[in-house]
């Protein structure tokens, strides 16, 4: 296959002059300059080589989170979406789709094999190769835009050249199906593992270290995919043991009085930016190009909202109240899981989550569940107006985390759940991995501990404030005794690890909803059920004829943009 429609030049950004920090984060900035002989050697040519890249990734930021929602299960489209919208919903996506662009995949492609040829990982100041952080960062920046390219396409072709003619765009180039892209992938990144991103301090106000995805990371996602849960648990352990990565109270919502008749720590929404491993961000600037998802979700006619079955869903999850104290239990349990739709005590009133999942759009009259994530987080000038969307005008989104501590957390257990350690992979839903908890035998089968892996060791004090991802919606009361989120009893290991593995997904839905992943999470499962109908059973929910939609998904060459 030929890429005539890619621009055959290279479009890595070389710095002519220091530019500012918004500058950087422009996608249109003029302040770069294109030389096919550049050679990169020196520390500042590998800064903005990588800052270039990653102003072409704010391309597909929007996109990523479009493609990985509307093809899952928990995000629906309204009749006021557009008609792009809707067919990447139906799966059924035509030819001139607005978000059917492999060109800005294959742009950034050749970004980074442009810099990757000409970067000199040689050059050596103070006895270090300060070239290697960002050669192996933008190696992976690559990786993963050729994944988000597979999952999209199911397919895509290989170049790991950089293409600086017309001649060289109309040649035929492999065209590589997602399980062997993925085995490249693989094989491209893994003696990299152990490399650090690299650290400019604040860029425009954020941190830069997010910018950048550590191989670690996105290593335990390809191993995952390939089944190879021991490699993936591997890596997921050494980010998490490295960084030293708890899962806090902190950012748990609760309740402000023992009676649960108001919510008071209102407090995961943060968790959102601050428990970032990766994001694509965006300028301060608001004359720059920034995704639309505040417009899209939160807005008087919104275009894409809450899935019913999964607003329905929060509702109606059994929450553990406790207060931060460890008292104050609440006579029996409560409906609803504080991360979407609940119910207070009283059951007269129900009231919407401050975060995350859904809320009521109560100023615009209407009824209608919101999805809140991006509105809450966004940032906001208050000198702009926008009449089409009064809710809320002036906000714009700053950074889109592609990866989150949660993330890493729930896929570990995934990978654990899968060796045949259920209670192990559970304990970090439910109580969180800290040293009391290993210890526990009514927690942690001993059993599962037994072959003494070095991945699994969380004896360290350094996990001692460690909590179970559920807790932050369904209550802290979640790690008591009384508590009834629990594995039952079966007859068959298998069983057992098909519960666990569902309460995982379920869980994933409610700690990273509407974040762009939940298209690969749900076809990482299927692969691990050896076929379809898990993907089509969930994704059906949605959908007003289940069964025909059951029919239409089974089929893998659905799932995928043509």
């Amino acid at each position: 296959m030929k890429l005539k429609y890619i621009i055959p030049a290279a479009m890595l950004a070389m710095a002519s002059v220091l530019t500012s920090c918004e500058d950087m984060m422009d996608l249109k900035s003029d302040s770069y300059v294109y030389d096919e002989d550049n050679k990169l050697d020196s520390a500042n040519d590998s800064l903005y080589s990588a800052m270039g890249i990653l102003t072409q990734l704010q391309k597909i930021g929007e996109r990523y989170v479009l493609m990985g929602e509307l093809r899952g299960d928990l995000m629906s489209v309204t009749a006021d979406a557009p008609v792009s919208m809707q067919e990447i919903a139906n799966f059924n996506v035509s030819a001139s789709n607005t978000y059917n662009a492999k060109r800005d995949y294959y742009g950034i492609i050749n970004n980074c094999n442009y810099a990757l040829a000409r970067m000199d990982t040689m050059v050596t100041e103070h006895l270090n190769r300060v070239m290697v952080p960002e050669y192996v960062a933008i190696k992976t920046l690559r990786a993963w835009t050729y994944l988000q390219m597979g999952l999209t396409y199911g397919r895509v072709q290989w170049i790991d050249r950089p293409i600086l003619s017309l001649e060289e765009s109309e040649m035929d180039y492999p065209v590589v199906e997602l399980d062997a892209l993925v085995d490249k992938l693989v094989a491209d990144l893994e003696r990299h593992a152990a490399n650090r991103v690299p650290d400019y301090g604040s860029v425009d106000g954020l941190d830069s270290r997010r910018f950048f995805i550590e191989p670690r990371v996105l290593l335990g996602d390809l191993y995952l995919y390939r089944n190879q849960y021991a490699q993936a648990a591997q890596m997921y352990y050494d980010y998490i043991r490295n960084y030293e990565i708890n899962i806090i109270t902190a950012y748990a919502n609760t309740w402000s009085t023992s009676q649960a008749n108001a919510i008071g720590m209102e407090t995961f929404l943060e968790s959102y930016l601050a428990e970032a491993v990766a994001e694509i961000p965006y300028s301060s600037e608001t004359k720059h190009y920034h995704p639309d998802l505040v417009n899209l979700t939160y807005n008087a006619t919104p275009q894409l909202v809450p899935a019913e079955w999964w607003v329905n869903e929060l509702a109606t999850t059994q929450h553990f109240h406790i207060d931060r104290e460890g008292i104050s239990m609440v006579s029996g349990f409560l409906e609803g899981d504080l991360r979407g739709r609940f119910m207070f005590a009283n059951g007269s009133t129900q009231a919407p989550a401050s975060f995350g999942g859904v809320a009521t759009a109560a100023t615009s009259g209407s009824n209608e569940m919101l999805i809140t994530k991006f509105y809450n987080v966004a940032d906001e000038n208050s000198t702009l107006t926008n009449p089409e969307n009064p809710l809320a005008a002036g906000h714009y989104v700053r950074a889109l985390p592609i990866y989150r501590y949660s993330h890493v957390y729930l896929r570990y257990a995934e990978a654990l759940n899968r060796l045949g350690k259920p209670t192990l992979a559970f304990a970090v839903l439910k109580h969180g991995l800290r040293p009391e908890v290993m210890a526990d035998e009514t927690k942690v089968n001993p059993e599962e501990l037994a072959d003494e892996l070095p991945w699994t060791n969380f004896t360290s004090t350094v996990f001692e404030n460690n909590r179970g991802t559920a807790m932050r919606g369904r209550g802290l009361g979640i790690d008591l005794q009384q508590s009834t989120y629990v594995i039952p009893e079966f007859d068959t290991p298998q069983e057992t690890m098909e519960w666990v593995e569902d309460a995982i997904v379920a869980e994933m839905a409610a700690e990273t909803q509407f974040e762009g992943n939940r298209f690969f999470d749900l076809v990482r499962v299927s692969r691990h059920r050896g076929g379809t109908d898990y993907f089509a059973e969930k994704v059906s929910r949605r959908f007003p004829n289940p069964e025909a939609a059951k029919a239409l998904l089974r089929n893998t060459d659905n799932w995928w943009l043509k």
